[in-house]
């Protein structure tokens, strides 16, 4: 079913992203703590590419053209694949994990125009919500664009992708908070 709340949480989303770090300088929002932590642009830059490879995905929803095979246990397929997952991706972050290299922001400097995409991705996202409306009054199944072979429920991806947005946003917090 079609979740409204979907929007307003896009929004919330996007409104703590543009207040929490659009007033920071470019050497700030580039600021790595150490090897191993994203700096604030990167955690960004990754929301973009993960959303967009969903996007994707999206657009062959709506042009029909995005098939899995058939399968009479895919509820429980896609059920197991959110149990598998939610662990890494929820803003309580209890269990940290190696993205995958499709998703793997780039290790550079990035510039103001960031803030201004992840907004512009936002965007894009409540508008692929409202043209894939239709396919929320049944279940949709579509398949994870990473690396293994898992699916998941249409409306379940949303969540999932608002959840894990909220995670970077915890994480690009953190690095915000430690800041010289």
């Amino acid at each position: 079913m079609f979740n409204k709340g979907w929007e307003i949480e896009i929004d919330n989303i996007t409104t703590k992203f543009t207040t929490s770090f659009g007033v920071l300088s470019l050497s700030q929002l580039n600021h790595k703590p150490d090897r191993g932590v994203w700096s604030i642009a990167q955690n960004v830059s990754h929301l973009i590419l993960v959303n967009s490879s969903y996007f994707q995905i999206f657009d062959e929803v709506k042009r029909g053209k995005h098939f899995l095979p058939p399968s009479n246990s895919m509820a429980e397929a896609a059920a197991n694949s959110l149990r598998m997952l939610r662990p890494y991706t929820s803003k309580e972050r209890l269990k940290k994990a190696n993205t995958w290299t499709i998703w793997q922001p780039p290790d550079e400097d990035f510039d103001s125009k960031l803030l201004v995409d992840f907004n512009g991705l936002q965007s894009a996202f409540k508008v692929h919500i409202a043209e894939l409306q239709e396919f929320f009054s049944h279940p949709t199944y579509i398949k994870y664009p990473g690396e293994t072979e898992l699916v998941f429920r249409l409306e379940d991806c949303i969540d999932f992708l608002i959840e894990h947005e909220n995670r970077h946003w915890v994480q690009s917090n953190e690095v915000m908070n430690n800041l010289d």
